[in-house]
């Protein structure tokens, strides 16, 4: 779901406080089944039965497996940037705000609940440095205009306010646009209570920025809920049906113990204790069970676990199909559908990073620094094990025919393609200097002479 508002609205605390209203009503429940799954909290927990029969709840926990292993796959490897203009006080600033582990921490919101919500400060040092901090999807939203273009409005961040007793007291919230941030309060009901005086930033941009994961805005296990939700049950009632097996009711057909209801409660209680029982001639005694096809159910479990991950994109990276002996290609073919997903979330999630580099451009200039955001080129890298002595033979071919800069950007272990060519020549030329030194050669203003 998308708020809009017209290009000429003018964002007031007022304004925001409908808004929150909305989004407490329309997405927080969504959003919190969602994080409940990620935690393990799923439906299977809250189911009752009887008194008397087996209620085990079993949780395999398939939401936080797919969740883990997409966040990962993306965002495993630090994302590198590069310009033909010198950018080194952009990335040194990117260092210093742990950008890299924000990065993680956003991917994990993606797969998640479909939103991530970024938002870029200012500290208290000297001198201020700009700063990320993830915001809460469950207390976090961006409006935007109803153009074509989308262009960001405001951002709203609230959270709910309890007093001693855990009793909800109101809201905090926060207001943001591209030139202030201001703080309001709303009471239980979501009723507007106050606003503080707003505080000028200088980002030129909302500094609560928004991160899809996809263009619907849906986390990665939310279409196979119900598919876990089955997988829970029947991993539920597999241990119910061993349980009920094993306390199975002792039917005795041909004989009666005892001549009241006392004394058949006294002899009953006495063949438990004693796990003895004699039969009088022509008498017979045998346990009512179910009967169940072991077969059957590990056929049905498996079929389920094989169409969560189909359905979720995300493969069961346990299986044997992802042996270590498996080529590149062969890889390749079987994370086709897992790349597929992820090309489309990392198509979303640059969008992010572009809008944060343009943030934090805006306040480098103000420093004295100009950098266009729009010239950095973003590079994401899969968390992927990696064949070496292929790679190395591509490379190897790929020799004078491929520039140096691009054959060592393939090497997943080289963060910044460029310094690391820069390292290379430094280090060749350096050992041709040794060489020189110890064949005798010196130079002669013009070039070499030898002795």
């Amino acid at each position: 779901m998308m708020f809009t508002v017209s290009p000429g609205t003018v964002p007031t605390p007022e304004l925001a406080a409908v808004f929150v209203k909305k989004h407490n009503n329309n997405e927080v429940p969504r959003l919190k089944k969602l994080k409940n799954y990620y935690k393990g909290n799923h439906d299977i927990l809250g189911r009752v039965k009887d008194v008397g029969l087996s209620n085990n709840k079993i949780v395999v926990n398939h939401a936080s497996y797919i969740a883990d292993i997409s966040s990962g796959y993306l965002t495993g490897i630090p994302t590198g940037y590069k310009s033909e203009e010198n950018i080194e006080t952009l990335t040194e600033t990117l260092r210093r705000a742990e950008a890299s582990v924000q990065d993680a921490d956003l991917a994990s919101d993606l797969a998640i609940a479909g939103r991530a919500f970024e938002l870029i400060y200012m500290d208290n040092g000297e001198p201020a440095r700009p700063k990320l901090a993830k915001a809460d999807f469950l207390g976090a939203f961006v409006v935007y205009d109803n153009t074509v273009q989308h262009g960001e409005m405001f951002g709203v961040t609230y959270s709910p306010d309890y007093d001693i007793d855990d009793r909800l007291r109101g809201y905090d919230c926060v207001l943001y646009i591209d030139s202030y941030r201001q703080s309001f309060r709303l009471d239980t009901s979501f009723g507007f209570m106050g606003a503080e005086e707003p505080q000028e930033h200088f980002f030129g941009l909302v500094p609560l920025c928004e991160y899809w994961n996809n263009a619907y805005c849906s986390g990665d296990f939310e279409g196979v809920l119900s598919l876990i939700d089955a997988y829970n049950l029947l991993a539920s009632d597999r241990v119910n049906d061993k349980e009920q097996f094993v306390n199975s009711l002792l039917v005795i057909i041909g004989q009666v113990f005892g001549d009241d209801d006392k004394e058949k409660s006294e002899t009953y209680q006495a063949v438990v204790r004693k796990k003895f029982l004699e039969l009088a001639e022509g008498s017979k005694a045998e346990f009512l069970t179910r009967q169940f096809s072991e077969g059957e159910v590990e056929i049905l479990r498996k079929a389920i676990k094989e169409d969560i991950h189909t359905i979720s994109k995300v493969p069961d990276i346990s299986d044997s199909n992802f042996a270590g002996n498996v080529s590149g290609v062969a890889m390749a073919y079987k994370l086709l559908a897992f790349e597929m997903l992820a090309r489309t979330k990392e198509r979303f999630f640059k969008e992010g990073l572009r809008y944060r580099l343009k943030c934090l451009a805006n306040v480098l200039a103000i420093q004295g620094v100009r950098i266009d955001a729009d010239n950095i080129t973003i590079t994401m890298k899969r968390s992927l094990p990696v064949n070496n002595a292929e790679l190395a033979e591509m490379i190897a071919t790929l020799e004078g025919r491929v520039s140096e800069e691009t054959l060592i950007s393939l090497l997943s272990f080289v963060e910044d393609a460029g310094k690391e060519r820069e390292k290379v020549l430094a280090e060749q030329k350096e050992k041709s200097q040794v060489q020189d030194d110890l064949f005798g050669l010196h130079s002669d203003g013009d070039g070499l002479n030898e002795e």
